[in-house]
C-alpha cells in the first residue's frame, strides 16, 4: 500500500494540494495560472539574462501553462503561434469568445457579430484558435466552418486539425482526432464531435452544428454589390446554414463590412423585427469616439498599422472603402434624404480659415449608459461666399458635468461666433453649471443660443441643411476620422440608428438661415428689455442679442 501523496496549502487559494501541483512563489499551479493571465506590460521585460531554471521549476511551468492554455484563450493562442502579435483587441476578442463558448455549453444560443478591418488577425482568432481551444474543452462539439469560398474554409480546416495533431496540444486536452476521418472537408473527433468545412453557399445538408462560424461571407466589391449574389447568400442562410444549429446552438460571425445589405446588415434588421438578437462588437481601425482602451483618432492595433500607415490606406482606398472596410461603417450606394450626389470634399490645406466665420451646435444626449444616443459638437466654417465647410466634430457618450467641458473645449479651440444648444437642454440640465463654468473660466465673450424646435421633427429642422447640401454649398474634409461617420449617418437618414450628427449639422443649417455671416447686419427684433425701456421712456443698457 503506498503512501498518500505528500500536500501543502497554497497561499492565495489556501488549499490544500500535492506538493506536485505547486508552482513558484508558493503558489499552486491553477492560481499561477490566473496570475499569468494577462497581457505582459513592455515595461515588465528585463534586459538581463534570467537564471537557469531547474528541471523540477521548468516541470511546474509547464504545467501552469497547460492549465492556462485549457482556461483562458489568448495563452492557447500565444503557445501554438509564438509570433502571433496580440494587443488589446485581441485580448478582448478572445474574452468574448470565451463567453461565447461557454453560452454554447449551457445552451443559451448565443449569437455574436465581430466587425474588424482586413488584415489585423480576425481569422486566426476566429476561424483557427477558437475552434480547437472550444474542441479541446467540448470534444463532443461540432462546428460548420463557412467562408467566401469553400478552399478558404478547407484551409481553416486544416489549420485547426493540424492543432489537434500537435504534442503541445495533446498534452493539454483529451480531445483526439478520428484516425477513420480526417479529410479538409470534414474530420471527427473520438469523442463524436468533429470539424465541416463548406463556402457559403455550399451544401451542409445532413450535418449538424453546436457552433456556425461565418468569416467573410464576400469576396470583394463586386460580389458586394450585387444584389443576386447578397439575396444568394442571404437564401442559403436561413435555409440552409441556420437549420443546421443544434438546440442552443451559437452563430459566430466575424467580417469586413463591405455593404450596408451585407449578411451581417440583413440580420441586424431581421433582430428589429423580432428576430434573433445579436451582440455586435464594432472594432474601427481609427476610434472614432474615445472607447474603454483607446482614445478618438488612436489606431486599433498600433503594432500591426500606426497612424501613418492608416492614414495612407485611407488616401488610398478612398471615403467609401474607408469607412467600409476599415471603420466598419458602410452605406447604401444611395442615400434617401441626402444623397451622395450632395457629399462634397475638400482639403483643409485649400481652404483659407483666416477668412471664415465659425458656428458650433450641440446635439445633446445626458448620459453614458450604451443604449443612449451620442452627444455631438459640430463646428463649421463659413466663407464670403455662403459655403460651409465642416470643420470639427466631437462625439462621445458624456455626462453632464462632461458635456459642459467639452462644449466650452470646443469654443476655445474655435472661439465661433455662437454656440447653439437646445433650449430644453439648456433650462432642464445645463445652465446653471454651464453660466458657472463660462464665468469660472473666463469666456465672456461667450454667446450661447437657445435652439428652439418648436413643432419642427427632425426631418423638418433637417430641410435647411438639405437645401443648401442640394446647391454644393456644405463640404466635408476629405481625410478627416469623423468624416466617414458623418456621410454614413447622413446617407442612412432618416432611417439610420443614430442621427445625432445629422442633428447638430441640421441645427447649424438652421442657423445659417436666420444667421448669415457675411450678410449686412441683423435687425433684431426688441427683447422684452427694449420693450420694458420703451414704456418707461427710458433707455435700457441692455440689448437683444438674436433673440426673437
Amino acid at each position: 500500500m503506498t503512501d498518500e501523496a505528500a500536500k501543502t496549502t497554497c497561499e492565495r487559494c489556501k488549499k490544500s494540494v500535492p506538493v506536485t501541483l505547486m508552482g513558484l512563489d508558493d503558489l499552486c499551479v491553477y492560481c499561477q495560472a490566473d496570475e499569468q493571465d494577462s497581457l505582459p506590460s513592455p515595461n515588465s521585460y528585463s534586459a538581463s539574462e534570467p537564471a537557469p531554471k531547474t528541471p523540477e521549476e521548468l516541470a511546474r511551468e509547464e504545467l501552469a501553462l497547460r492549465i492556462l492554455t485549457r482556461k483562458r484563450m489568448l495563452p492557447f493562442v500565444e503557445r501554438f503561434n509564438p509570433d502571433y502579435q496580440a494587443g488589446w483587441v485581441h485580448k478582448d476578442i478572445c474574452k468574448r469568445l470565451e463567453k461565447f463558448s461557454q453560452d454554447v455549453v449551457d445552451k443559451k444560443s448565443p449569437r455574436l457579430m465581430l466587425f474588424m478591418p482586413p488584415r489585423h488577425g480576425k481569422s486566426t482568432l476566429a476561424s483557427v484558435a477558437f475552434p480547437a481551444w472550444h474542441l479541446g474543452r467540448n470534444p463532443d462539439h461540432e462546428f460548420i466552418s463557412c467562408s467566401y469560398s469553400g478552399s478558404l474554409a478547407m484551409g481553416f480546416s486544416r489549420k485547426v486539425r493540424n492543432l489537434l495533431r500537435e504534442p503541445s496540444y495533446k498534452s493539454a486536452f483529451k480531445t483526439r482526432l478520428d484516425p477513420e476521418s480526417q479529410s479538409a472537408e470534414a474530420w471527427l473527433t473520438t469523442g463524436g464531435g468533429g470539424f465541416v468545412a463548406a463556402g457559403v453557399g455550399g451544401g451542409i445538408t445532413g450535418k449538424g452544428a453546436h457552433i456556425l462560424v461565418i468569416d467573410d461571407p464576400v469576396k470583394n466589391r463586386e460580389d458586394a454589390e450585387s444584389q443576386n449574389n447578397r439575396d444568394a447568400n442571404w437564401d442559403w442562410y436561413t435555409s440552409t446554414a441556420y437549420t443546421r444549429l443544434a438546440p442552443g446552438g451559437g452563430v459566430l460571425v466575424i467580417l469586413t463590412r463591405w455593404h450596408d445589405d451585407d449578411l451581417a446588415g440583413r440580420l441586424l434588421r431581421m433582430g428589429t423585427d423580432g428576430g434573433d438578437e445579436w451582440e455586435v462588437v464594432r472594432y474601427p481601425a481609427i476610434a472614432e469616439v474615445d472607447e474603454e482602451f483607446r482614445s478618438v483618432g488612436e489606431p486599433l492595433h498600433q503594432e500591426r498599422y500606426d497612424t501613418e500607415s492608416l492614414d495612407r490606406i485611407r488616401k488610398a482606398v478612398g471615403p467609401r472603402d474607408w469607412s467600409a472596410l476599415y471603420q466598419q461603417n458602410p452605406v447604401a450606394d444611395e442615400g434617401d434624404y441626402f444623397t451622395r450626389d450632395m457629399i462634397n470634399y475638400y482639403e483643409p490645406e485649400h481652404i483659407d480659415e483666416d477668412r471664415m466665420k465659425f458656428y458650433a451646435a450641440w446635439d445633446l444626449a445626458i448620459g453614458k449608459n450604451d443604449r443612449n444616443d451620442y452627444s455631438v459638437g459640430m463646428v463649421i466654417g463659413v466663407d464670403e461666399y455662403d459655403q460651409l465647410f465642416v470643420v470639427d466634430v466631437v462625439r462621445g457618450r458624456f455626462d453632464g458635468f462632461e458635456i459642459v467641458e467639452r462644449i466650452l473645449d470646443l469654443y476655445v479651440q474655435w472661439k465661433p461666433t455662437m454656440v447653439g444648444i437646445e433650449k430644453g437642454h439648456i433650462e432642464m440640465a445645463l445652465g446653471p453649471f454651464l453660466e458657472k463654468r463660462i464665468r469660472e473660466r473666463g469666456l465672456y465673450e461667450m454667446y450661447v443660443k437657445d435652439l428652439k424646435t418648436g413643432r419642427r421633427d427632425k426631418e423638418a429642422r433637417a430641410r435647411a441643411i438639405q437645401g443648401r447640401m442640394q446647391q454644393g454649398m456644405v463640404f466635408f474634409p476629405k481625410d478627416a476620422v469623423f468624416t466617414a461617420p458623418l456621410v454614413a449617418e447622413l446617407l442612412r437618414f432618416p432611417n439610420g440608428t443614430h442621427d445625432d450628427q445629422v442633428d447638430a449639422l441640421a441645427w447649424l443649417g438652421l442657423m445659417m438661415t436666420e444667421f448669415s455671416s457675411f450678410q449686412a447686419p441683423v435687425v433684431y427684433q426688441p427683447s422684452w428689455r427694449d420693450k420694458l425701456a420703451h414704456l418707461t421712456g427710458g433707455e435700457t443698457k441692455y440689448k437683444s442679442a438674436m433673440s426673437a
